[in-house]
């Protein structure tokens, strides 16, 4: 998310570099680069080649939310409703049992029922909250807490 508003606020000044992003935010090039290529395939980014290549935005930042970015980055959402990878319960994972005490198979299965309606429920906000939030409304919040308009820090070598 960091990255995308870099580009965010580089638009209309060309495309931005890997490098220069990942040194902005204290990134490694490398892992910067397996995100943005996984946006570009999303659609989320372009990329440019040559000596003043890098990466723009391939759509405006208030068509991109961070719902769509954490879907594109993290994968499949649905290991946020409790289940792990293995689609396995947490609480089962972890054993089932809370304590040195046994729980009827009847209580584990109603204790399990619960604890994955809990997780569905955070998900479900969780995924609302993050559809609602736009990369504009990143970069407003940027730009008021900095008091200026970071349009123009970047610095371009001709």
């Amino acid at each position: 998310m960091r990255a995308l508003v870099e580009l965010a606020l580089a638009a209309g000044h060309g495309p931005v570099s890997a490098a220069l992003i990942a040194k902005r935010q204290e990134l490694s090039v490398a892992y910067l680069e397996q995100l943005l290529h996984r946006l570009k395939k999303e659609r989320l980014v372009r990329s440019a080649r040559g000596p003043r290549g890098g990466y723009i935005l391939a759509k405006e930042p208030h068509h991109i939310t961070m719902g769509a970015v954490v879907r594109t980055l993290d994968g499949d959402t649905k290991a946020w409703n409790g289940k792990g990878r293995n689609g396995q319960s947490r609480t089962a994972a972890a054993g089932g049992r809370r304590g040195s005490r046994e729980l009827a198979p009847h209580a584990h299965r109603h204790a399990q029922q619960i604890a994955q309606a809990v997780w569905r429920c955070v998900h479900e906000r969780l995924a609302l909250s993050l559809d609602a939030v736009t990369l504009q409304d990143l970069c407003d919040e940027v730009r008021a807490s900095a008091g200026e308009p970071l349009d123009h820090r970047y610095v371009f070598h001709i």
